[in-house]
């Protein structure tokens, strides 16, 4: 690696403290998403449906407001608009520790959903970094939220045997609002990479929806956390039936581990200029994970759970990456709110689409489909080379 494609001191505390702060949601909303529904089932009023909604409101709602959000952060500057969702986040998580009816959780869960800070948090991440290296910088914030992750499977069910899930919320409502505090004293903005956005949104939109390789990576965006979803929705009961879920760490943590390390090496390839062979790779071993759940047994759904979990951390950071080259910085925030709806949408309809085959004992339906969109994003991701003179758009 030459020395002008190293990240400097400062780029390194910026991309922790950055990566943090998702990290830190990532770990608040992964640790509550598992026990929304039996919280649900002991509030007022509650039903299955009702219960459902408030699981999925979330994702639904974050898709909404991650390309608002994008295109506002264009034009006053990312900080602003993060601590605007953080403080949305903050509040929504302390609504769900007062709630004592499932309307309220409801909209506790929606209030949740309009933080929607991933796609601002990627731009401003991509704005501090040069092109070469955006998708290591994706990848040193990924390793955190990954970290994140783990410790929501870890911590979530600790946290769960010995406190109500209202206090759950109440912690994580104080680990947001300690994220908001640190963006707020201690990571600046340049202003002069703000006050230059004044692209409307109208003409934002109308530029981005019309390029294909924006859309095909949001696509594989959405495709990719359907898929991911879906199997965190099939793996558990079978891991459950086969060894007890107490033993679920066991299949989940090799998986994030090896996920961790391809994301990182997959991450330099990327820089070189080889995403499209890094995503038909990832999408492929997604592919292929979902074909060994067809043989069942442990050790099938062991791998099958790498494999996925690997494409997934990969695409993860090279999607974004990828979407930050192509576009320039004053709609930067806008592509990336696109990427995130789309993103959203694959984590609300993932278990939507999917419950509704199980219920309906149409299961081997749920792995072909993934098989199909898996295929579908490989495809896809063959147009979704950037540039030098695309990414001048």
């Amino acid at each position: 690696m030459s020395g002008e494609s190293k990240f400097t001191a400062v780029q390194i505390r910026f991309l922790i403290a950055l990566g943090s702060v998702i990290g830190l949601q990532t770990l608040s909303m992964t640790m509550l998403n598992s026990f929304v529904d039996i919280y649900g089932e002991t509030l007022k009023w509650n039903t299955p449906f009702l219960c459902g909604l408030a699981l999925g409101i979330y994702g639904l709602a974050n898709a909404i407001f991650q390309i608002p959000y994008g295109s506002l952060s264009d034009r006053i500057g990312r900080k602003p608009v993060i601590l605007a969702g953080l403080a949305l986040l903050s509040g929504g998580l302390f609504i769900g520790f007062l709630a004592n009816d499932i309307y309220s959780l409801i909209i506790s869960r929606a209030m949740q959903g309009c933080g929607a800070i991933q796609g601002l948090a990627y731009s401003w991440i991509n704005d501090g970094v040069e092109d070469d290296k955006k998708s290591r910088a994706m990848s040193i914030a990924g390793v955190i939220v990954a970290v994140g992750g783990v410790g929501a499977f870890v911590g979530g069910p600790l946290l769960y045997n010995i406190m109500p899930v209202r206090y759950m919320f109440l912690i994580c409502a104080a680990l947001i609002l300690v994220a908001l505090l640190f963006i707020l004293l201690f990571i600046k903005e340049a202003k002069s990479k703000t006050e230059k956005h004044t692209v409307p949104f109208g003409k934002q939109m109308k530029i981005l929806l019309k390029d294909k390789t924006v859309i095909f990576l949001s696509l594989c965006g959405f495709i990719n956390q359907y898929i991911f979803t879906v199997l965190f929705l099939v793996v558990p009961k079978e891991i459950n039936l086969l060894i007890g879920a107490g033993k679920m760490w066991m299949i989940f943590l090799p998986a994030i581990i090896v996920g961790i390390v391809a994301m990182k090496v997959t991450a330099n390839i990327s820089d070189r200029g080889h995403y499209v062979s890094v995503a038909i790779s990832s999408f492929a071993l997604m592919l292929i994970g979902w074909l060994f759940l067809f043989l069942g047994g442990i050790n099938f759904i062991t791998i099958a759970t790498i494999l996925n979990m690997t494409g997934y951390m990969c695409l993860t950071a090279g999607i974004p990456s990828q979407i930050n080259k192509l576009v320039n910085q004053e709609m930067r925030g806008a592509a990336n709110g696109i990427l995130q709806a789309l993103t959203f949408l694959g984590l609300f309809f993932g278990p939507t689409i999917a419950g509704y085959f199980i219920g309906v004992h149409a299961n081997s339906f749920v792995g072909v489909l993934s098989v199909l969109l898996a295929l579908l994003a490989g495809i896809l991701s063959k147009f979704c080379a950037v540039s030098p003179a695309s990414a001048a758009m």
